[in-house]
């Protein structure tokens, strides 16, 4: 029989490798993770607001309304939540170069 290309000369495994008893495990571990996540959603979204915005309680001090913060805002918090909402920053780049051009030649 003549090689074809492009032809696989085994194909004895249709189904790919089996999967890891820990893969496996990881897998359900995930899915189990994932229902318990989306159960409890809505408070877990609203507690990870609040650890963004800090705690805090208005005093007047001096005829002047301030925040007073109990809880300082956790800048993690809140980047996680901008970049699930509108998508992680593109990192940008800067070049510098010194460019000399011969139009003559």
């Amino acid at each position: 029989m003549p090689f074809q290309l492009g032809h696989k000369l085994s194909v004895g495994n249709k189904g790919g490798r089996k999967k890891a008893p820990h893969t496996i495990s990881a897998e359900k571990a995930r899915e189990f993770l994932i229902k318990e996540v989306v159960k409890d959603l809505e408070p877990i979204v609203r507690a990870q607001k609040d650890a963004a915005m800090g705690m805090w309680i208005e005093k007047k001090i001096d005829g002047e309304i301030v925040h007073v913060y109990q809880k300082e805002p956790e800048l993690k918090a809140g980047e996680y939540l901008l970049n699930q909402a509108v998508g992680r920053p593109t990192e940008t780049l800067k070049m510098e170069a010194d460019v000399k051009l011969n139009l003559d030649a």
